[in-house]
């Protein structure tokens, strides 16, 4: 009884074999070729450092904003 299984599934593996034979089935299609597409531009160059004229401290945000009341009070005495 415990070869039951075993033995069907052997009788139906060659049976399947004898059937459906490997690499009897239809060739599947060749993948599609990659297309070429050309590289997006780059964009202009622009250095941080070549400005005109140099940055103004009270028309930019500071970079701390905590350090705002600590150097009003600082000024303030």
């Amino acid at each position: 009884m415990n070869d039951l299984i075993p033995r069907l599934a052997a009788r139906l593996r060659s049976w399947l074999d004898r059937r459906f034979p490997p690499g009897a089935g239809p060739e599947p299609a060749p993948p599609p070729a990659p297309v070429a597409r050309p590289a997006p531009p780059l964009p202009a160059h622009r250095s941080p450092y070549g400005l005109d004229g140099p940055l103004a401290g009270d028309v930019s945000a500071l970079v701390r904003p905590y350090l705002g009341d600590t150097l009003a009070r600082e000024v303030a005495v």
